[in-house]
């Protein structure tokens, strides 16, 4: 997997596509600005390898706009910046619907148990942010894998002790 973080304009993105084709990428994230829709789908298919992006994407018709352009591969959900559970669910429907899998941005603790919920899962990406110390039982890895926590509901548990002293 590479990150481009939306560093390139599409021909570049292109041009550096082809010369990760060698090394079989599962995929490249953000190749350029998420606004983009056509340049995501022109790097799709000149690129010759898999795309990765949404993480940047803020409604349920940008991830629409995307996928049916062609322009991505994994739909990247952030659940914090996408609309929350509701939006980030019907993403990975629409996913679903077009033989896509799903991956996640961000917030680890909470789409781990989203993407257990989706047939059409792939990887959990693990970056909470710093949230972690302010929660009772972060989420672990063994082994590679993540395991969702068996409570209700989103499962976090706050720690309040160290969240007493936070300003916003």
């Amino acid at each position: 997997m590479v990150d481009a973080n939306m560093k390139w304009n599409a021909d570049e993105s292109i041009r550096r596509a082809r010369a990760f084709q060698p090394y079989d990428l599962t995929w490249l994230e953000e190749p350029t600005i998420p606004d983009d829709v056509a340049g995501h789908a022109r790097i799709a298919r000149e690129g010759g390898v898999p795309i990765a992006t949404g993480e940047n994407l803020r409604t349920l018709w940008e991830f629409k706009q995307m996928i049916a352009a062609g322009g991505v591969s994994y739909p990247e959900p952030d659940v914090t910046n996408c609309g929350g559970v509701t939006v980030f669910m019907k993403v990975a429907h629409l996913a679903e619907a077009h033989n896509l899998a799903v991956t996640s941005h961000g917030a680890h603790d909470i789409t781990v148990h989203l993407l257990a919920a989706c047939p059409n899962r792939s990887y959990l990406e693990t970056h909470g942010f710093g949230l972690d110390r302010y929660i009772a039982d972060p989420m672990t890895l063994v082994a590679g894998c993540a395991t969702a926590v068996d409570r209700p509901g989103h499962g976090i548990r706050f720690d309040w002790k160290r969240l007493d002293g936070v300003r916003c």
